[in-house]
Formats: C-alpha cells, structure tokens, sequence
C-alpha cells in the first residue's frame, strides 16, 4: 500500500507540473508587441522624413521638430505599456493549479477508483496469488499463507487465473467446490460443468457435477446426471458416493427399482469393507432401504401411497407492491429447512411466478433424503422465494417472504407466506 502511494503522489506532481509549466513561462505579452510594433513605425516615419529632407521637399528645422514629436509619442506608448501587469495573474494561475491538480486527483480517486477496491485488490493478488498457484499444482497452502484471508478471497484471486488460464480444469473443480462450500449451489454447477467437459475421463468431475445437478432438480435424476453416476462406476465399481448419490436419485425420482439395486450394493460394499461411523449410517441406509421395497411393493399390488404424517399447508401470496419486479416464468421456490441443522433443505417444492397465489402441502413425500424425512425435524422454518435467475441460491433481486418458524406436532398445520422482501 505504502508503493501504491508513493506512486500516486509521484503521479499527481507529474500531472500538476505538466499543467502548471505553461503558466511559469514567460510569454511574449500583447504590450511587448506594441512597443516593437511602435518603434518599427518610428523607425520608419524617421526614414522617410530624412528622405524628404534629403530631396529637399522639407528644411532641416521641420526635420529636428518633426522627429522631436515622433520621439515624444513613443516614449509617451512605452511608458503606458511598462505599466500593465503581466506576469502576476499568470502566475497566481499557476500556484492555483499546482494545488487544485493533486486534490481533484484524489477527489477521483476516492469516488471512483476506491469504490471499486483495486487498491485492496493490488494487495489480494499478491499475497493470495501464490497460495492459488500452489494449490493449482497440487499444493497445500500453508496456515501462515493461508492466514488473514476468507474463502471468499480465495475465489476472487483464483477467478482473476481462470480468466487467464481458462482450460484449467482443476482450477474449475476446484472453484465449484469453493462455491458448494459457500452454499452457492448453481455458480458450483457450472464450475463442475466446465471441469467434466475439459476433461469428462476425470471421475470427480463427473460426480460433482452429477451431485449439483441432482441438488438443483430437488434431488431427483435427470437423464445426464444418471449417465455420469452410470459412467463413474463403470470407471470405479465401488464408488460408495456415485453409488449413494445414485441411489438417493433414483428413490426421489420414483425408480425404486433402480434405488434399492443401487442402495443394496452400497449397503454390501459398506459392510466388506466394515466401515466406520457405521451405526447411524447403516441405520439410515436400512430406513431408506426400506421405504423403497414398500414403496416399490405398493405400486406393484396397485395401492395407494400411505400419506404422510406430517403435513403442512402452505399458502402463498404476493405483495401488490413487488408484482412488476419479475416475470411469470420466474422460478417459485418453497423451503422446508431444519431450524437447527444443516442448511441444505430438508424438502422443496418448486412452481412458477405464475402460479402464485399458491396453495400447496409439504410432508414426508417432497423431503430431499428418505434418510432425513421433514417430519423427523421437530423445529423447522418455512419460507418462499422467487428466483429472478432461476436457481435455489439466494441472488440479488430475489423476492421472498420471511421465514416462518414451525413447531412440528404430528397434527396438520397451515402457514402463510407474503412475498414482498427484494434482496439486496
């Protein structure tokens, strides 16, 4: 910062000087051309009356009092020219300028140039610039390198090298995980798209693309995230994530075919291979496991779907005040989320701004995992937002309604949500 000064001032005196040079010199004034101007003209008035006196046409005394009175009026000329001012108001201009440069100089600066952080953006660069390059080799930053700065920083530095190395496929992956850590699902999902296709053999990048894909269309599979998970464990047969992910998907998408073919493999892969942490995830597996069976015996006997315990009726309007703020086709989203826990929602229903207003029922049937069932919160919030950019991730010029907190009591309940808030 103290270079970045030093430079700023040095530019300042340059431009002032330049400014101020003009007004120092001494220029030739309109008085000084007069008084040549005048004497040229008495030097030539002089010439011409010696010439007449020469050829006689006028005598020696008109001569003497003729020149008499042309000296008289050149004196009287350059006396009221030496009396005009020249130099001052010049100067006075000069000094003006030499003090007033360098205070608009940082008048700019403060208003437009500070505003925008290149100064703080300098320094960003240099001291994250080498903690990103290391990483993009494969290196670990250290805790001294890392120190004093946020993730957020990371992402803008190792943004500034994608744009100068924009085939970098690692550097992508790892932009997308940098965005899924700050909860931004959609900036992550074409991170991860442009990773796969740089380098679609790369099986972490198929998965994490798959993974956000499946995340943004409210857990279910959709033809390209269910050949990516097919193509990774075909790269890596006990794939435990590709086989999770998979699995989930497909139940959320209704093949419970497909998910408890998929969920029974993990489930034996997990126990050959006596995993840890294994009680709680074994039992989730086992729940899952076994709603999908029901679930799959059902449809096959033809009866209908037990509806669920927990039920909420959602009813959601529009403030008047925000009904020009977005189109038709923008994306509603309504959350369920954990008041407590994680923020990944624990179920999502999504429609149109057109639909609005809405009148929809949550239960265990729109919950994101089997594994995690809306009606397993006691404590939850309900919320709705319209999505100008179509994504989940909370964007500027979103429109929401304020959270609505739920004590879950096994009985139906009805809230009712207002859309009126514009994000910032």
């Amino acid at each position: 910062m103290t270079i970045f000064w030093m430079l700023a001032f040095a530019f300042a005196l340059c431009a002032a000087t330049v400014v101020v040079f003009p007004f120092w010199r001494t220029p030739v004034s309109q008085e000084q051309d007069l008084v040549a101007l005048n004497r040229r003209v008495f030097r030539e008035r002089l010439a011409e009356l010696e010439k007449d006196q020469a050829e006689g046409r006028i005598d020696a005394a008109a001569l003497a009092e003729l020149r008499t009175e042309l000296e008289r009026n050149l004196l009287t000329l350059d006396a009221g020219a030496a009396t005009a001012p020249v130099q001052s108001p010049r100067r006075l201009a000069g000094w003006l300028a030499l003090v007033f440069v360098p205070l608009l100089s940082l008048f700019f600066y403060y208003e437009a140039v500070a505003p925008q952080g290149l100064a703080s953006w300098w320094t960003l660069q240099r001291e994250m610039g080498p903690v990103v390059d290391h990483m993009l080799l494969g290196k670990a930053p250290t805790e001294a390198e890392s120190a004093g700065h946020t993730l957020a920083d990371f992402v803008r530095v190792l943004q500034d090298r994608l744009q100068k190395d924009p085939k970098n496929a690692e550097g992508w992956f790892m932009l997308g995980m940098s965005y899924v850590q700050m909860d931004m699902a959609q900036p992550a999902q074409l991170s991860f798209e442009r990773a796969w296709r740089l380098d679609s053999a790369q099986p972490r990048y198929e998965l994490a693309y798959a993974q956000t894909r499946i995340f943004s269309n409210d857990g279910q599979l959709d033809e390209l995230s269910h050949k990516l998970l097919l193509d990774v464990l075909q790269k890596q047969p006990n794939h435990e994530g590709a086989m999770l992910l998979l699995g989930m998907g497909a139940y959320r998408s209704g093949d419970y075919a497909m998910a408890i073919d998929s969920l029974e493999k993990l489930r034996t892969e997990r126990r050959l291979r006596n995993a840890s942490g294994g009680p709680v995830a074994m039992q989730q597996l086992e729940q899952t496991l076994a709603a999908a069976r029901e679930k799959l015996r059902m449809a096959a006997s033809g009866q209908p779907a037990v509806q669920a315990a927990a039920v909420i009726h959602v009813k959601v309007t529009l403030d008047r005040a925000v009904a020009g703020k977005f189109q038709p086709g923008d994306a509603l989203y309504v959350f369920a989320r954990s008041l407590k826990g994680p923020p990944m929602p624990l179920a999502v229903v999504r429609r149109t701004a057109a639909d609005l207003p809405l009148s929809i029922d949550l239960d265990d049937s729109q919950s994101m995992m089997p594994s995690r069932l809306l009606s397993s919160e006691p404590e939850i919030v309900i919320t709705a937002r319209i999505s100008r950019h179509g994504s989940p991730d909370v964007q500027p010029g979103d429109i929401e309604a304020v959270a609505v907190p739920l004590q879950q009591n096994g009985k139906p309940q009805n809230v009712e949500l207002l859309i009126r808030n514009v994000r910032p």
